[in-house]
């Protein structure tokens, strides 16, 4: 029995050992296969980049000695005049000038003209959720210059000039960008090369105005409106304002009159600015879009307080006079943004009101009436109670409270016909910078003197009251 089990014991260590053997191979294949695996990746991963870059080089060879450039004639000032349902529109005109050193296979050369809307109506945070933005293309021009597919020719080496002219229509937006959407007009030009070869785009920027106004009118009294009514029931204010004015160093010439009709209401300061509104909505014509709407109100120029010295103010006309710059947008009425400004007044005032001292210290009263009585039970001796209280009544206090009456004058903002004869001066010059939270980030708004305009009208536009303070403000 001993030889047997020892028999046994030996047939087992042997097949353990060689099951040991089996399974230390098969690990050593394993990981040889492993490493072998690396190794082919790590292999596949360098050609691909090694590739990716001949193609790279391969194209930026192909294309070197290619150039495309879009020129604007300089006539062109992108203004449209009058209202939309009226306006003739505006001719743009240029060429596309393409230079090739060598003979070039093209498959096209494209030229576009297009003007979309974007807008972005989303929460705070997440604005730019597709379900909440919308994009519309609201027109849309195309030249085809070369199309190798009809030609069956190849460009030559040289300088080539293709020439573009076409109508603009008269109710296209003007040029805007915000913070929650854009109406935005480009010129695109696209040589398109065959396969392996990158093809060459070049865009450039086109910005449309529309001019509601000549220079020459706009001073006229027919362009001035007169505006009067009453605060609170407490001030009554009569207004000339204009109806319409420049983005490009507008003058806005004001003249207020207050008059207070209670002789205990007295007018402190006023504060004034540009309000401009901005109305961001979509359509939810888009699928998977939802109706939402945004409304902005910011003072691009700020807000400024005058202060009413009651000793000195007899109630004559206060002029307000300040000038617009290009911070301001113009008006603008479009399918997805509506942009309109408003001349914002505040009245500050302070009332005096007589008020009975009974009501106010009534409980001061009521405690001296505690007290008195508990006198009277431990005295023999009377007072007369009802003296006091009735000096106490007869004797007034002023309680002063102050309010801020608010009224707004629509403004119309267009644009100029015609560029300036004179450019403004550099920036530097203005003394002070308006009430913006990021003023010391930008320059101040330019001033616009015409060397050319009548003493009595130069007059005007330099009258300013140093006097004055910029105030800060919240947009909402």
């Amino acid at each position: 029995k001993l030889i047997c089990c020892q028999s046994v014991i030996q047939e087992e260590s042997k097949k353990i050992i060689f099951s040991f053997f089996l399974l230390l191979l098969l690990l050593l294949r394993l990981i040889t296969s492993f490493f072998l695996f690396i190794s082919l990746l790590i292999l596949e991963i360098c050609f691909f980049f090694f590739c990716q870059r001949q193609k790279k080089m391969f194209s930026k060879n192909r294309n070197k000695g290619i150039s495309l450039e879009i020129f604007i004639d300089d006539d062109f000032n992108g203004i449209m005049y009058g209202l939309p349902e009226e306006s003739l529109g505006c001719k743009l005109s240029g060429k596309v000038v393409l230079n090739n050193r060598n003979l070039l296979s093209a498959k096209y050369l494209l030229f576009s003209f297009i003007g979309k809307i974007s807008v972005a109506c989303g929460p705070p945070m997440s604005f730019q959720r597709p379900e909440y933005s919308e994009t519309k293309t609201i027109f849309r021009k195309e030249c085809l210059f070369h199309d190798s597919a009809t030609s069956h020719k190849n460009i030559p080496a040289g300088e080539h000039e293709y020439y573009f002219e076409f109508e603009l229509p008269g109710h296209l937006p003007s040029s805007f960008k915000g913070t929650r959407g854009r109406i935005e007009y480009y010129c695109t030009a696209i040589l398109a090369r065959p396969v392996f070869r990158n093809d060459i785009t070049v865009r450039k920027t086109v910005s449309l105005k529309r001019c509601l106004i000549d220079e020459n009118r706009a001073t006229q009294a027919h362009y001035t409106t007169f505006t009067e009514g009453v605060l609170d029931e407490r001030i009554r204010y009569q207004i000339s304002t204009p109806i319409m004015t420049f983005r490009e160093g507008g003058l806005v010439h004001n003249e207020l009159t207050l008059k207070s009709t209670d002789s205990d209401t007295v007018i402190e300061s006023i504060e004034y600015g540009l309000k401009e509104l901005v109305h961001y909505h979509t359509t939810g014509e888009e699928a998977m879009a939802v109706i939402a709407n945004v409304n902005e109100e910011r003072y691009p120029l700020g807000k400024r307080r005058i202060k009413i010295d009651q000793h000195i103010y007899d109630g004559s006309p206060i002029t307000i006079n300040f000038r617009l710059c290009p911070w301001v947008n113009c008006d603008v009425d479009s399918q997805l943004i509506n942009v309109h400004h408003k001349l914002s007044f505040t009245v500050c005032i302070s009332e005096t009101s007589r008020v009975d001292n009974a009501s106010v210290f009534g409980e001061e009263l009521n405690r001296r009436s505690r007290r008195f009585s508990a006198r009277n039970l431990r005295s023999s001796r009377t007072l007369s109670l009802p003296n006091i209280v009735n000096s106490q009544r007869s004797t007034l206090i002023a309680k002063v409270e102050k309010k801020r009456l608010q009224f707004e004058i629509p403004l119309i903002v267009t644009a100029k016909s015609s560029k300036p004869r004179q450019q403004s001066p550099p920036y530097a010059f203005v003394d002070r910078p308006p009430a913006y939270a990021i003023a010391s980030m930008v320059p101040p708004p330019p001033e616009y003197i015409d060397t050319n305009t009548s003493e009595p009208e130069l007059e005007l536009m330099l009258q300013e009251n140093l006097s004055d303070e910029y105030v800060a403000y919240d947009s909402q």
